[in-house]
């Protein structure tokens, strides 16, 4: 088939993205790498940036009264990250860039779909605005796609792959499920894409704000790192100006300690510059998902009787370690060993309120997106089968309960109590109202049910602005953490120099 085709292509095409730690330190690769974001990059640049980073770092190796051959090891370890980083300044723009080429095509793709209800005559009034760059060639291949007519399983389902093959942005896909539903069903479809360009409005908004928040905690970390750069020269400056016997500048301690400082300043500017340079419409982290779904699985499977049993074995063991310290004349030993036996005594507590609180954390997240998914698909199916369809692409916290669900309801499909079930454990007063509500529409019929679906959408507004602040708050918190590292190793360096210090002072008290 031409698709599997062009994903095996796209496949290799991204495959050769991937670079290995020595891969970029060639010029050529580089290059090569920055012109596939599409943008050109000339040698003398890259010569120019080289220049300045030895010459910085030579200047600081300088300053700190660092021996030749320690400031060759900064010297190559900033030629070995300088790629890396004009790399990440590049692919930053080209991130900007391909979010800005999704957005356009969702806002557009709604506004054409809406005229004609065709979604080849929305690709191509879509397709118009796009001259040249990626999504010029993934809406081609969804065009040439639908007319050529050979499919396997769903037309227009294969054909819209394409786009999101190239660009994965978590709102594409219902827009495209709905487009497809349209073009099968028909009906008026005006509240439903009003709906959708709402949402996308609200995503869009929160990636903007997000990508300011990143790059002002960037030059959070770039001012925290001068300042105890500063703070590190001041000290320096200070060990230099004692007599030569008390000096300790020259000391291997100090000059090892003082490389180590140097090279973690240039790993936690690099990092810093990574964080920025991330995705700016693919945010779900799979790692991140595969945790979350063992805490819920920790939450629901939790046995608190077996649990406080072998904390209390645990627990156990240190109060009689305590009690045997205590015999032996060592007070603060038995005094510490008792406290731990305390923790470990309460550990299974601890340990489910941790999980429990990031399991609703993350449905606080979660639930308003595949609550906006219900109400499209409602738009042309019933409560139950819409449940159904969503199930596939549910966020992994929810996929569970959702087959729960729709397995209850296939033995009671009038009752109330499978929705009132949904989530019963975490009591999020949210999650029950739309529950309820989602009972109401399926038990009202076609009648009532479109103006029930346009409150539940209403209701759900606000909540999708908080999950995308939510989604926001996660997605910051690495860079944010960054922050504090200048500050620990710096007090890391200041901390062994004066160790080294006090051993040069004493020492010289003795002679």
């Amino acid at each position: 088939m031409k698709q599997e085709k062009y994903f095996r292509e796209k496949g290799k095409k991204r495959s050769r993205k991937k670079t290995g730690i020595f891969y970029l330190l060639h010029p050529e690769n580089l290059q090569k790498q920055i012109d596939s974001y599409g943008y050109s990059f000339s040698m003398g640049k890259y010569l120019l940036f080289l220049l300045t980073m030895l010459a910085a770092a030579t200047g600081c190796g300088i300053l700190f009264s660092l021996r030749w051959y320690f400031i060759v090891w900064i010297l190559l370890v900033c030629a070995g990250n300088l790629p890396f980083l004009i790399l990440d300044g590049y692919k930053q723009m080209y991130e900007h860039k391909r979010f800005l080429d999704v957005s356009d095509y969702m806002e557009q793709i709604l506004y054409s779909f809406r005229t004609e209800q065709k979604i080849i005559s929305a690709l191509k009034d879509t397709w118009s605005l796009f001259e040249t760059g990626q999504m010029h060639t993934a809406i081609g291949q969804a065009i040439n796609y639908i007319e050529q007519g050979a499919y396997q399983w769903d037309l227009y389902g294969e054909a819209l792959e394409f786009i999101e093959l190239e660009y994965p942005a978590n709102r594409l896909p219902a827009i495209h499920e709905y487009l497809r539903m349209v073009e099968s069903n028909g009906g008026s479809c005006g509240p439903a894409i009003d709906l959708l360009l709402q949402d996308k409005a609200v995503w869009a908004d929160n990636v903007l704000l997000l990508q300011e928040d990143k790059k002002a905690a960037r030059i959070k970390v770039i001012f925290s790192l001068v300042v105890t750069m500063v703070l590190a020269i001041v000290f320096h400056s200070v060990y230099r100006s004692m007599p030569e016997r008390y000096s300790i500048v020259e000391h291997p301690v100090t000059q090892v300690v003082t490389v180590l400082y140097l090279l973690s300043n240039i790993l936690i500017f690099r990092k810093a510059n990574k964080e920025i340079a991330g995705s700016w419409i693919l945010q779900e982290d799979k790692e991140e998902e595969t945790k979350l779904s063992g805490y819920y699985q920790m939450v629901m499977e939790f046995d608190e009787k077996a649990e406080r049993r072998k904390s209390f074995a645990l627990g156990g063991i240190f109060f009689a370690a305590g009690i045997v310290i205590w015999i032996m004349g060592h007070s603060i030993g038995a005094l510490g060993a008792v406290g731990i036996g305390a923790i470990l005594m309460n550990q299974h507590k601890m340990g489910y309120r941790l999980a429990y609180d990031k399991v609703v954390k993350e449905i606080n997240r979660v639930f308003p997106a595949w609550l906006m998914e219900m109400a499209l698909l409602m738009q042309g199916n019933n409560v139950q089968v819409s449940i159904e369809k969503t199930i596939e692409h549910a966020p992994a916290i929810l996929k569970e309960e959702l087959q729960n669900l729709s397995d209850n309801l296939k033995r009671k499909p009038d009752a109330i109590d499978p929705y009132l079930n949904f989530l019963k454990m975490f009591q999020l007063s949210s999650v029950q109202s739309s529950m309820k509500m989602l009972y109401a529409i399926s038990e009202s019929g076609s009648g009532d049910a479109q103006s029930q679906i346009q409150i539940l959408v209403q209701r759900n507004s606000k909540m999708l602005d908080k999950s995308e602040k939510l989604s926001n708050e996660k997605s910051l918190a690495g860079i944010s953490s960054i922050f504090y590292l200048p500050q620990i190793t710096v007090s890391f360096q200041t901390m062994i120099n004066m160790v080294v210090f006090m051993m040069v002072f004493l020492k010289q008290l003795q002679l």
